[in-house]
């Protein structure tokens, strides 16, 4: 691959990595705040209000950066793009909840780890502040998903069920591990590792949270991608 093929695949691989990421951070962002009025505890809808602002405010952060790429993005209602499926409609029950924020979140936000040095200058800027916001996200999951595993077996299995079906999902997000637009972007610097890092990440994170609790789910890598859309990135 010449030099300019593989800038303007590295390229292409940002454009879709950045706007899919804008675009699942909105729908999370709706998705946690149709929580707040109904958590089930206080403090739960504090949380789930106050992630939801942080998420729409990491999408509304993140649209503009594509423009550091040529292309432009109207983001004034955070309402277009194609997120994950298990974001285009309601989280059914809290379990879906909790179960969004351990897997969702931390697909998202392990990928933003890889960028902090990026050499997108803006990225690099917004991921870091990102990543400050985050911490609180990953320290309110942990916490439910250690009460939810003590508590009665249908609290428990139902939250296992849910991890199961959101990591279906959102560890085909980064894309496969072999894609040749997201190695030409780790050999510009624009992010430090690939698809197969990241989903490696989450995954010896929930493994350890789980076994903790004497639980576990099935976390496989994708075997198919013959189906998998870029542009999507599902």
């Amino acid at each position: 691959m010449s030099a300019t093929s593989t800038v303007d695949a590295a390229n292409a691989t940002m454009i879709s990595l950045i706007g899919s990421l804008a675009d699942n951070k909105s729908a999370l962002g709706r998705r946690y705040g149709e929580w707040a009025v109904s958590a089930p505890t206080i403090e739960s809808a504090v949380a789930a209000a106050a992630m939801a602002q942080d998420e729409l405010g990491h999408a509304r952060s993140t649209y503009p950066v594509l423009a550091k790429l040529g292309v432009e993005r109207d983001d004034e209602g955070l309402d277009a793009g194609h997120p994950l499926v298990v974001l285009e409609r309601g989280l059914p029950d809290w379990a879906s909840f909790i179960a969004a924020n351990l897997v969702v979140d931390g697909i998202l936000t392990t990928f933003v780890a890889t960028a902090r040095d990026s050499s997108i200058e803006a990225l690099a800027q917004r991921a870091r502040k990102i990543l400050q916001e985050e911490g609180a996200h990953r320290v309110h999951a942990e916490a439910w998903l250690r009460r939810m595993c003590r508590s009665a077996e249908p609290n428990r299995d139902l939250l296992l069920t849910r991890i199961e079906e959101m990591w279906r999902a959102a560890s085909r997000w980064p894309g496969p591990a072999d894609h040749p637009g997201y190695r030409a972007a780790i050999a510009e610097g624009m992010v430090a590792d690939g698809p197969e890092a990241v989903r490696a990440r989450v995954r010896n994170w929930l493994t350890v949270l789980l076994e903790a609790e004497s639980a576990s789910v099935a976390l496989d890598d994708p075997s198919d991608w013959s189906d998998w859309d870029e542009r999507q990135r599902r």
